[in-house]
């Protein structure tokens, strides 16, 4: 589905498979976001190509964190030798924890090397600016990245539509999620590109979503 000029969400429909939200960005970027679980990826891909685009013009898979829902996805890429990126914090994180983590869900531990090592800052593709903020809580290394002139934040499973991401697996923090949350709530954004759940457009929309999610979610988190 095509968001806006440059931006297209792939909103996960299904009800018995726990499988993340895929974003990508289009020419000149070319980046795709949380490919999600492989198995589903000739789903997402044909979804791609009704929307006009050419999966194979992929150039970057970013992951906003390792969790499996999110990153599984990301192995095939890796093997096409297609650059696959994370921030430094939740790199060291899948490599300590990733094996047993993907052991709990009965999945294989994918092996991959990091191309990309995302720190906090602006992360230049193709003459485009994305600023990259480290947004601890639900994971260590968990990222938000924001394009400032489309006003588009992809936040993982930092918030969502009238929920947060969850703080009870291996890494999480109620007290750093909330400081996350506050700090992106501070930014100008006309789309909220979620993990999980719908998207959120319009400014009044995302404001008063921020806004619910501090009155009757803070308190449970603290």
């Amino acid at each position: 589905m095509k968001v806006c000029d440059g931006i297209y969400a792939y909103v996960w429909k299904g009800y018995f498979v726990n499988n993340a939200n895929m974003f990508y960005f289009g020419d000149p970027l070319n980046i795709l976001f949380d490919p999600g679980l492989k198995d589903y990826l000739d789903v997402r891909f044909e979804e791609m190509k009704k929307d006009g685009l050419d999966p194979s013009s992929i150039q970057y898979v970013i992951n906003t964190h390792s969790h499996p829902d999110h990153f599984e996805g990301s192995l095939p890429f890796a093997e096409k030798k297609i650059p696959i990126g994370m921030h430094e914090d939740e790199i060291s994180f899948y490599n300590k924890i990733g094996p047993a983590f993907f052991q709990m869900f009965g999945m294989p531990f994918p092996e991959i090397d990091f191309n990309i090592v995302l720190r906090e800052g602006v992360w230049d593709v193709a003459g485009t600016g994305l600023q990259i903020y480290l947004t601890p809580g639900h994971s260590p290394g968990s990222i938000c990245l924001y394009w400032k002139e489309k006003k588009a934040l992809i936040c993982g499973d930092l918030i969502f539509e009238q929920s947060v991401g969850r703080v009870d697996f291996p890494g999480g923090d109620g007290k750093q999620l909330i400081e996350s949350i506050k700090r992106m709530s501070e930014l100008d954004i006309e789309y909220l590109l979620p993990g999980h759940m719908n998207i959120i457009t319009g400014a009044r929309n995302i404001k008063n979503n921020f806004d619910m999610i501090e009155k009757y979610y803070f308190s449970m988190m603290e």
